[in-house]
């Protein structure tokens, strides 16, 4: 049976203050009230996404942390974290403490980013934007490596290591999601991405996929666990998509465009009802259910949803609904 995860409005909360008040008030009710109340409704798992600059917002695991605290035993996942921004050793530091104070609860998801204004973003913070998969590569062999909770000696192209040592493992090691994007069923992935897959990869995590276009990457994902030696069932697979449930399909799409307009303010905009329509899923319940019942016979089994529309309670409450 198909897993539904929240992704927690961390931006939007960002976006919708003023102050430094009115931000602490709406980090309590629309981060951590939204998280109790998601656990409530019977999601499996909250997630939160990340940047630095680009699109200011709280630091994922720290938010996580406060998650963990007012939450008994759903999930916490990054959709997506992106670790190339940060030393690996604190990120393999940060993220083994997360997973102990919650409780082995934690769900990395990580991603490198794209887009003019993350570019930037790795300039600003020193990190040149075209070895990000280089370096995604070797960070994930070093955390993962640190997660051992011994000393680590690592020599790679861009971070070294001499007998290294967080001093303790994670509570039970996190679950990998790699996050990928466009998948050409012709050309397949990129050989990178498919050796991160194959070296690293327990989770899943494309975005912007239809449901064919699902299938046939999952099967070039399970050829090549099966290739480096690895069961071919030995990943979560999941997706990312945005939702709005209104009966009326238009309004639907309208506020889906507003979100965007105000999130994505690199994108050329206004987006067209095409457009939309092939990024999310915006309609009545029973269309947006159709579309889940389409990507999880694809083989999709856990689903984090992300709500573009305002009104998050609400969105949550009829989610819930459908999927009952």
């Amino acid at each position: 049976m198909p897993r539904f995860g929240y992704l927690l409005p961390t931006r939007g909360s960002v976006l919708g203050s003023d102050d430094a008040g009115t931000l602490a008030a709406k980090t309590a009710a629309d981060v951590v009230g939204l998280a109790r109340r998601a656990e409530a409704l019977g999601f499996s798992s909250v997630w939160v996404g990340d940047s630095v600059l680009a699109k200011p917002r709280h630091e994922p695991l720290t938010t996580l942390a406060a998650v963990a605290s007012a939450t008994d035993a759903v999930g916490l996942g990054t959709a997506v974290h992106l670790p190339v921004l940060r030393d690996p050793v604190h990120v393999a530091h940060q993220t083994a403490t997360l997973d102990q104070l919650s409780g082995g609860r934690l769900e990395w998801g990580v991603g490198v980013g794209s887009g003019t204004d993350v570019e930037a973003e790795y300039e600003e913070i020193g990190v040149p934007f075209t070895e990000r998969g280089a370096r995604m590569d070797e960070l994930l062999d070093v955390v993962t490596d640190l997660w051992g909770g011994g000393p680590v000696d690592y020599d790679g192209e861009f971070y070294r290591l001499e007998d290294a040592s967080i001093g303790f493992p994670p509570a039970s090691e996190p679950r990998i999601y790699l996050a990928t994007s466009g998948f050409d069923p012709e050309e397949g992935f990129p050989r990178p991405i498919e050796d991160r897959i194959a070296a690293h990869g327990t989770g899943w995590l494309p975005i912007a996929l239809s449901p064919a276009e699902y299938e046939a990457g999952l099967s070039a994902v399970r050829s090549a666990l099966a290739d480096a030696g690895r069961s071919p069932d030995g990943i979560d697979p999941a997706i990312y998509l945005d939702v709005v449930i209104d009966d009326d399909e238009e309004r639907a799409l309208d506020a889906a465009r507003r979100f965007y307009e105000g999130y994505y303010t690199a994108w050329d905009h206004p987006l067209s009802d095409e457009r939309l329509r092939e990024i999310g899923e915006f309609g009545a319940a029973e269309a947006v259910a159709a579309s889940f019942d389409a990507y999880a016979d694809a083989g999709v089994e856990t689903f984090v949803v992300r709500f573009t529309a305002p009104d998050q309670r609400g969105q949550l409450r009829r989610f819930a609904d459908l999927v009952r």
